[in-house]
């Protein structure tokens, strides 16, 4: 509640300054309030919390809702992709998954940026793609909802590895072989996991691999590049 009134107040996050919320945003930390009677809802929580999130909505969500969920990651207990999460949470939800190369720092800027979406229907993938749709904003639509989720969580691993490379001092050679070989075991992967291999090769694999290994906006990078220059995990994190 404390940060919801000072994004309310304020306008922006220390972490965004430039980028400015329209007053037209309305900021609240009720969730009840937030959830009902909303034509769709976006989900961006760390991915950690999704499940938590999504169990805690559930009694504000009607039957057919739609929840589009922008978060990236995979349940490490049970290793199950977030869109799996909030369906078994929120059942009686109709989930699509938004992804691609698209950090916040370039997006509310109105950087030319271009994300897929997927969904279980056409009707509520091409629902997504025209509400999000803009000058600055492309989005595509593809089925593979398993795929898209794959390509955005198991880049993530891709850039770590890429920063702990610059970190150690290693060179475009290295980072280059690193995210060559990590498309490679990425596509093993989206073969045993019923993905399919065109995904890994559009936005939402390739697309989002690159820009989060090459990027100094990239979370995982920057983690990576303060573990190679030999600190903790757990430091590198607080960092």
């Amino acid at each position: 509640p404390e940060k919801a009134e000072r994004l309310r107040q304020e306008r922006s996050i220390p972490t965004l300054e430039e980028v400015i919320l329209p007053e037209e945003v309305e900021v609240t930390a009720d969730l009840e309030y937030a959830c009902r009677g909303q034509d769709l809802i976006v989900l961006a929580p760390a991915s950690v919390y999704i499940r938590s999130l999504a169990r805690s909505m559930s009694p504000f969500v009607e039957e057919g809702q739609l929840l589009v969920n922008v978060a990236k990651g995979i349940e490490a207990d049970s290793l199950k992709l977030l869109s799996e999460q909030i369906e078994e949470e929120i059942p009686q939800a109709e989930v699509a998954v938004l992804s691609g190369p698209s950090h916040a720092e370039e997006v509310g800027r109105g950087i030319p940026t271009t994300c897929v979406v997927g969904a279980h229907s056409r009707r509520v993938a091409e629902t997504v793609q025209n509400i999000f749709m803009s000058d600055s904003f492309r989005v595509y639509t593809n089925p593979d909802i398993r795929g898209i989720e794959l390509g955005g969580a198991l880049k993530n691993v891709i850039a770590l590895a890429a920063g702990i490379a610059d970190g150690l001092g290693y060179g475009d050679n290295t980072k280059a072989a690193l995210i060559t070989r990590g498309m490679a075991e990425m596509s093993r992967l989206f073969a045993a996991m019923g993905a399919r291999t065109e995904t890994l090769y559009g936005l939402a694999g390739i697309g989002d691999l690159v820009v989060t290994c090459a990027s100094m906006h990239s979370r995982n990078r920057r983690a990576g590049i303060l573990i190679g220059q030999g600190l903790s995990m757990k430091e590198a994190m607080e960092e």
